[in-house]
């Protein structure tokens, strides 16, 4: 029998906090398990709102009490989410404002 390693993320968009449970023994790497809740909390928020307020990263915690937090890129977890005009605009946005593009981003996260 599996054992289920269910643990609690903490995700933080600019105007918003969501918190997702996800069973982390189903995920490889922090990677996949950032991005999974991240896309989770994506998820959340737009059935709350439509007019969700998002940056181009969001902040995720693992766990309540852990300080460390890592930033995750928005784009890759709206298209995760299927939100792929939604994505597609933020992309657009950041990279008219910085000259980066958000698509390029092999990573997706960073500490």
């Amino acid at each position: 029998m599996m054992t289920r390693e269910k643990t609690t993320f903490y995700i933080e968009g600019p105007d918003w906090i969501n918190e997702v449970e996800i069973d982390t023994s189903l995920f490889d790497d922090d990677r996949s398990q950032l991005l999974e809740a991240g896309t989770m909390a994506l998820e959340k928020q737009l059935k709350i709102s439509e007019d969700m307020n998002l940056g181009a990263i969001i902040l995720i915690r693992k766990g309540r009490k852990n300080a460390k937090e890592a930033m995750v890129n928005s784009y890759i977890c709206l298209n995760n989410a299927g939100q792929y005009k939604i994505a597609e605009n933020l992309r657009v946005t950041f990279k008219d404002a910085t000259g980066q593009d958000l698509s390029v981003d092999a990573e997706g996260f960073s500490y």
